[in-house]
């Protein structure tokens, strides 16, 4: 899954949102019982984006570590979960249902 377009998205009320620019990386589903926890689902479909390439255009994700060395964020206002950050792989792994347009 790649791009050169600006690609936008953010969590269902509204509160954050953000912005990537450049390619996105692999995408795959995370069945590991923490995505199964985090998304209230048998998995999380995630898609690999740099750290220098998403910026937050409005509000701010809260986090918290799921694991030592796993850190995730979501929205403080409606729960949406945003992304999965592993200490030191250098991407985001956003959360494909929270992209604008995710097809």
């Amino acid at each position: 899954m790649t791009t050169g377009e600006t690609i936008t998205g953010g969590c269902q009320c509204g509160a954050v949102r953000y912005r990537i620019e450049g390619p996105l990386g692999k995408a795959g589903i995370c069945h590991c019982r923490m995505c199964q926890k985090a998304f209230g689902s048998w998995g999380a479909p995630l898609v690999s984006v740099s750290l220098a390439n998403l910026t937050w255009s409005r509000g701010e994700p809260g986090e918290f570590r799921s694991s030592a060395v796993v850190a995730r964020g979501f929205c403080r206002d409606c729960g949406t979960p945003l992304y999965m950050k592993e200490d030191g792989y250098g991407a985001w792994e956003i959360a494909i249902g929270s992209l604008d347009n995710p097809a």
